[in-house]
């Protein structure tokens, strides 16, 4: 009976081993493509993301343009959420959303906190100035009033250069001073720039690089437990940029190439470190 009784544990135990062993490869296990992603993003940066008007249901802007590219190249869906933009890194780190796509920094402090792809758009601080006027430098700004944004890395800005400003609560106050000739030139953020000469200003105004400003990178951002999901993510990216989709969005919202990027966020964050 003991014999019988031994012999009759082992079979079980073999097929508990191999039952087991078989659940790895189910489908299951592995990576559900039809369920969708949720996106988190505070859809309120033009020309990143945005709704035309509050009761508006479609998202716009470059960056959601550029997500759903990457979701049809993932072959995943993806769920769009509007949430207060303070709250988007809080989401990620909890779990409750899968992707965070709001024109986020790329930044040492957040990356100690969330994972980041590669990046796709640089921003920096540009000198917008009308298309026929003689400012051609940052040079041809001494006795002249510059416009800017208060309280933003601009006026920092000017103040470190001792150039005198006219300072705006908002970006778009900044342009319309530009519109009306109070001020020969302002300095804002390249995209709000780049967007207003695709629009009402093209044609009209130009941008000036300004060579010691500091670059930043923006970039999707992810739980740092999901590896995976920045490989996909940055595997989209790369097959995008290859095969012309990537620059075609650059260009439909910022009518210009985009500039060469690095390949990974290890490799933006040593060289905005430098």
């Amino acid at each position: 009976m003991n014999l019988k009784k031994a012999t009759y544990l082992l079979v079980i135990t073999l097929l508990s081993v191999g039952v087991l062993s078989g659940c790895g490869h189910t489908p299951q296990a592995q990576k559900d493509t039809t369920k969708p992603l949720q996106v988190c993003t505070n859809a309120t940066f033009v020309p990143f993301e945005f709704k035309d008007d509050a009761n508006a249901t479609e998202y716009k802007g470059f960056e959601m343009d550029l997500l759903q590219a990457v979701s049809k190249e993932m072959g995943q869906p993806i769920a769009l959420n509007n949430v207060p933009f303070a709250g988007i890194i809080p989401a990620l780190q909890q779990g409750t959303m899968d992707l965070g796509a709001s024109g986020i920094t790329l930044s040492p402090e957040r990356a100690e906190k969330v994972a980041f792809s590669a990046p796709f758009y640089e921003s920096k601080l540009v000198l917008m100035v009308p298309a026929s006027g003689s400012i051609h430098s940052i040079q041809d700004l001494k006795n002249k009033t510059v416009a800017v944004q208060m309280g933003t890395t601009a006026a920092d800005y000017c103040d470190s250069k001792k150039l005198a400003t006219k300072q705006f609560d908002h970006n778009s106050e900044v342009i319309m001073e530009l519109q009306v000739g109070g001020s020969p030139a302002g300095i804002l953020d390249k995209p709000v720039a780049d967007y207003y000469l695709t629009k009402e200003g093209k044609g009209k105004f130009k941008i000036i690089d300004l060579p010691d400003a500091k670059g930043e990178y923006l970039a999707f951002a992810m739980n740092k437990n999901n590896p995976q999901l920045q490989k996909d993510i940055d595997a989209a990216l790369l097959k995008l940029k290859k095969n012309g989709t990537f620059q075609k969005i650059y260009q439909k919202w910022f009518g210009t190439n985009c500039p060469n990027l690095p390949d990974s966020a290890a490799a933006a964050l040593a060289q905005t470190a430098k």
